[in-house]
């Protein structure tokens, strides 16, 4: 079993610098209904930090880090990006995990923890931050104290008394903790609240919604070729798809279309010249060119814009369409006959040959649903 678990022991531990203390991001007021409160109803803010704190030494005595500066710097942009859009102003803080297990995960008051197999998998910022929204969202919510307090029987604030108490109850119950939260074993319920609130902060951070269709098909697609392969963020193969589904529903209803290029980062344009020719490429494939003249150019400048607006991969073949020298995206022209250019027929063979190869790359989508 791939999945990160370790036992928890509640030996004295040395402080160590904040890194989110050191970064110190700017933070909009917090209104007073969403400030932590210790009333009873939970542990507090600080009680959670010291709860997780336990728990975060463990792992850096046990776990290999990674220090890899352009990587931390990038989970800190995107951290920077969701922390005002969630409920409760949580100081947290971003390590790496050497490791190619497929995993990511938060501790009780903020510690995030990426695996650098999970880094490897995904590619874009929109996929990484649909992957951290979800985490947070467990974080934000106390999803990992919730579930060990109600199976001890207690409340969320007789939980923290009996974890950072020291007795003898208070290893296994914080190993209990630990184990939900680094597997992510949370009830189905925690993981939906989590997968609708990560979309949400989602789009309100100004990322694609998109990733966390994607995040969700790449799991299914890991599991489909290593069925005993064990996924801590979404670890059962049909809870997945039900879960992908609700968060199609959910931008469905908000009149969101689902672009997977953008998450993908797939049919990408750009331009390609030779001293006799110019040419649209698509992921690096030529698409359309011809003579390199002015007119020829600002031809291919006005369809890469079409293309980057409306080729998508959920397109169905029949939307691609020819009528005599012009070619259609729906009932957008694309593109017409141009002297010293390809003619039509070309341009949607190739353009045909690239979605084949980007959907090749992501075979899991069911693009056409």
């Amino acid at each position: 079993m791939l999945l990160l678990v370790f036992i928890v022991n509640l030996s004295p531990i040395l402080p160590r610098p904040s890194e989110a203390a050191a970064r110190k991001p700017a933070r909009p007021p917090v209104s007073a209904d969403k400030k932590p409160k210790d009333d009873g109803a939970g542990p507090g803010l600080e009680k959670e930090r010291k709860i997780g704190q336990k728990a975060l030494a463990e792992i850096e005595k046990s776990w290999p880090l990674e220090a890899d500066p352009a990587r931390l710097a990038r989970l800190r942009m995107i951290l920077n990006r969701l922390e005002p859009h969630m409920e409760r102003r949580i100081p947290y803080e971003i390590r790496i995990v050497k490791t190619e297990a497929l995993n990511a995960f938060c501790l009780p008051g903020g510690f995030i923890f990426f695996t650098s197999g999970i880094l490897d998998l995904l590619k874009t910022d929109s996929e990484i931050a649909a992957v951290m929204a979800h985490e947070m969202t467990h974080a934000d919510r106390s999803h990992g104290l919730k579930m060990a307090a109600k199976s001890q029987a207690v409340s969320l604030a007789a939980l923290a008394v009996m974890l950072l108490s020291g007795g003898a109850a208070a290893p296994v119950v914080l190993a209990q903790v630990a184990q939900v939260t680094i597997t992510n074993s949370y009830t189905m319920e925690f993981e939906k609240e989590a997968d609708s609130n990560g979309l949400d902060v989602l789009i309100a951070a100004g990322y694609h919604p998109g990733g966390m269709v994607t995040l969700l098909e790449k799991f299914m697609n890991e599991e489909l070729k290593q069925p005993i392969r064990d996924y801590g963020i979404y670890m059962d193969h049909p809870e997945s798809r039900e879960r992908l589904q609700a968060a199609l529903d959910k931008l469905r209803k908000r009149n969101i279309r689902v672009e997977r290029k953008h998450s993908l980062a797939l049919l990408r344009t750009a331009f390609r010249e030779t001293p006799n020719r110019a040419e649209l490429t698509l992921d690096g494939y030529a698409v359309w060119g011809g003579r390199k003249t002015p007119e020829v150019r600002a031809a291919l400048e006005q369809v890469r814009t079409r293309l980057d607006s409306d080729f998508q991969m959920e397109l169905a073949p029949y939307d691609l369409r020819l009528e005599g020298d012009r070619l259609y995206i729906g009932n957008k022209l694309l593109a017409q006959g141009t002297a010293d250019m390809d003619d039509m027929p070309t341009l949607r063979k190739n353009l045909m040959a690239a979605l084949d190869r980007a959907r090749r790359q992501h075979p899991v989508a069911k693009y056409f649903q």
